[in-house]
């Protein structure tokens, strides 16, 4: 009896001391007060579907748009960027919240075949317009696909040989201009990842609509994607890479960075989150508005 009473009390004590030996938790900034709002969303109709969205008050400049890429591979070579897991590129401490954003592709092989099956480290070639901080990765034709921000943060669709954007994504194509879809009904679901805007650029909407995961959520098609943005508030919508790229991530009550959705790509049943080229982060302002 006093053997087995030892072992609680030693369990005990190293539970306490390996509680006590963990670093506290600052907790995360008040999202609300930061004009951040995350919301889950459920429709049945026409199919079930789980559409996460954040609405973002650009307008109280308290935070602002960042572009975190991956490595550059091969320096001046045709590779753009290393694949990695979009949790590393969102792991800067100042990061409040984040969702995929280009297409991509890999590079043939000696027979002219492409590996698709998206690993890390994998050398990519970036589709459309991409950079941060003013310095562009990848660089493009014009094209009403580019979803890019100006040094004070505004938001702009297209991109045209004259503008110069702080910070620059790329998705397949609009789907909402002046408040009218620009796609047709029909058409196959996926999972998606829409960014869009109000009239007045001050209201930035990140949307993934999680898909393939049949009686839970199976995905939207265009008009029913640009529809959406629409009945948001959204005055103009691009839809971003999707599929098993969609992705957002959030900071939880806890300050620590939480995937909200739930991916497609499976691995022995289990979720596998997509290793990306770069992602679209929202950061605090480092100068708020008083």
């Amino acid at each position: 009896m006093r053997f087995f009473l030892s072992i609680i009390t030693g369990l005990l004590f190293l539970d306490v001391c390996l509680w006590a030996a963990e670093p506290k938790l600052t907790g995360a900034p008040n999202l609300n007060e930061l004009g951040i709002k995350y919301t889950l969303k459920k429709s049945t109709d026409p199919i079930p579907n789980k559409i996460h969205v954040l609405r973002i008050n650009l307008a109280l400049n308290k935070v602002k748009p960042a572009v975190a890429l991956g490595p550059d591979p091969d320096g001046d070579g045709p590779a753009e960027v290393s694949l990695t897991d979009p949790r590393k590129l969102a792991s800067s401490p100042s990061v409040l919240a984040f969702i995929n954003t280009n297409p991509w592709d890999s590079f043939p092989n000696a027979q002219g075949k492409k590996n698709r099956n998206w690993y890390s480290n994998q050398p990519v070639d970036i589709h459309g317009l991409a950079g941060t901080k003013g310095k562009m990765r990848s660089t493009m034709a014009p094209n009403n696909a580019s979803v890019w921000f100006d040094v004070q943060g505004r938001v702009h669709f297209g991109h045209q040989p004259d503008d110069k954007p702080e910070e620059a994504t790329t998705g397949f194509q609009l789907i909402l201009s002046k408040g009218k879809l620009t796609v047709n009904p029909g058409g196959a679901r996926h999972p998606r990842t829409a960014i869009g805007t109000d009239e007045k650029g001050k209201i930035l909407w990140l949307v993934v609509v999680d898909g393939r995961q049949r009686r839970y959520s199976e995905g939207m098609n265009m008009h029913e994607l640009a529809s959406f943005m629409k009945e948001l508030g959204c005055w103009t919508a691009t839809n971003m890479d999707g599929g098993g790229s969609s992705i957002m991530g959030l900071l939880d009550k806890d300050g620590k960075l939480k995937v909200m959705n739930s991916p497609s790509d499976r691995s022995s049943g289990r979720v596998k989150i997509r290793p990306l080229p770069m992602i679209l982060t929202i950061t605090k302002s480092t100068n708020p508005k008083k």
